[in-house]
């Protein structure tokens, strides 16, 4: 039996893909996580400007305003948020430049509830493993 979570990291998912945005959404909530979701870049940081979040997955692939220029944005204006980038290419040059711009962390998709569950307590110290009675 799972903790009685009673602080809940919040996170931000920033995906143009809607079903993997509900997949998302769903392995959060699995996690012990509470889970808002936006289709672009642009929405993403006026959403971040007036809400505190724990923790945002990023893809780099958003209209508008894409991931890597998201976080540079978020970066020069002293965002300090854990950033995870997420994409479904999985490129050497890629994660590299994702870490280079600010980025905390890179996950290739899909991304599971282990993954999340294993963000949340790098990124946000939030336990989400059973614990023995």
């Amino acid at each position: 039996m799972r903790e009685n979570i009673t602080n809940s990291p919040k996170v931000l998912v920033v995906e143009n893909d809607l079903a993997y945005q509900k997949l998302l959404e769903k392995n959060i909530k699995r996690a012990g996580g509470k889970c808002e979701c936006l289709f672009d870049g642009e929405s993403a940081l006026e959403k971040v400007a007036h809400n505190h979040y724990d923790l945002l997955l990023i893809d780099l692939r958003i209209p508008k305003l894409d991931g890597i220029m998201l976080v540079k944005l978020l970066r020069e204006r002293r965002y300090d948020t854990p950033l995870i980038a997420i994409t479904a290419l999985k490129l050497e040059s890629l994660e590299r430049n994702a870490l280079a711009v600010g980025f905390n962390d890179f996950l290739e998709k899909p991304i599971t509830e282990v993954e999340i569950s294993s963000l949340f307590e790098k990124y946000c110290h939030h336990k989400t493993a059973q614990h023995a009675s």
